[in-house]
């Protein structure tokens, strides 16, 4: 059977499960949701068609929202999900697979890791000794969940926290998008280079007279704050003087591109 895993990583960790994962699994292509879903029909029979992604606000990432369910995927496809978090799923998997079930689909395995997080708008990164644990072991449950998933085994969707997972999912989805990125900035070290323009998976920085410019659609995915080679980029007051975070086995190149 061959397949395509559909990723959204804005650090990293989604990235590097989605490679171990198709790595596994062998006749497998990776695809980023930050690019627009195909325009022909995907998946049939044969075939099978993955989710990897981090949980925001203990749901769905906005950009995923939008790409499940602009997907066309045909009925009767075989899928798989394999999430990621630093505190907990919650619900995040059951409003995937509402999405999909819309389309004619469930999903026949669905898991989660936790990762490293990188919402340092929040919290401090966490410590290298603990990123290296928590990577470790998410490779491992990703070799786990890929042999699974070739040997057809089942482990559907098991639905939790549901109603406090619709409720701060949906905040996040909703309220105040225009302005949550009103907060950043970039210090007068800031050499203009672009990279946090380049990173942002929706084209949400604009790079004017030397400067990154936020243009009110943030995802809140920090990639910008967590790329910046000179760590400049600060979200008000509660970045400053916090580690930032990303995946060390995968460069900025591989955001940028998408992993293709």
């Amino acid at each position: 059977m061959s397949s395509t895993i559909y990723y959204f990583s804005a650090t990293g960790n989604s990235l590097t499960i989605a490679r171990q994962i198709a790595k596994r699994l062998g006749d497998c292509t990776i695809r980023s949701m930050a690019s627009e879903p195909p325009d022909e029909p995907v998946g049939g029979p044969g075939q099978s068609i993955g989710f990897v992604f981090p949980v925001y606000y203990i749901g769905l990432p906005r950009l995923v929202k939008r790409f499940a369910e602009r997907l066309d995927i045909r009925k009767g496809t075989d899928c798989f999900a394999f999430i990621n978090f630093g505190g907990t799923g919650a619900d995040t998997l059951g409003m995937l697979e509402d999405i999909l079930k819309e389309k004619g689909v469930r999903l026949s395995y669905a898991d989660g890791v936790k990762m490293p997080g990188n919402y340092i708008v929040k919290y401090q990164a966490f410590a290298p000794d603990v990123i290296q644990r928590l990577i470790k072991n998410a490779m491992e449950k990703a070799d786990e969940a890929a042999e699974a998933i070739a040997g057809g085994k089942l482990q559907p969707v098991k639905r939790r926290a549901r109603l406090i997972s619709r409720i701060a999912n949906r905040s996040y989805l909703y309220r105040g998008v225009a302005e949550w990125d009103e907060k950043f900035n970039a210090t007068d070290r800031c050499t203009g280079c672009g990279l946090c323009a380049k990173v942002c998976p929706v084209g949400n920085i604009r790079i004017e007279g030397g400067r990154p410019l936020w243009q009110h659609h943030c995802e809140r995915c920090l990639a910008c704050i967590q790329w910046c080679p000179c760590e400049v980029i600060e979200y008000g007051k509660q970045t400053i003087g916090r580690r930032r975070y990303h995946n060390p086995n995968v460069e900025a190149k591989d955001i940028i591109s998408r992993g293709e």
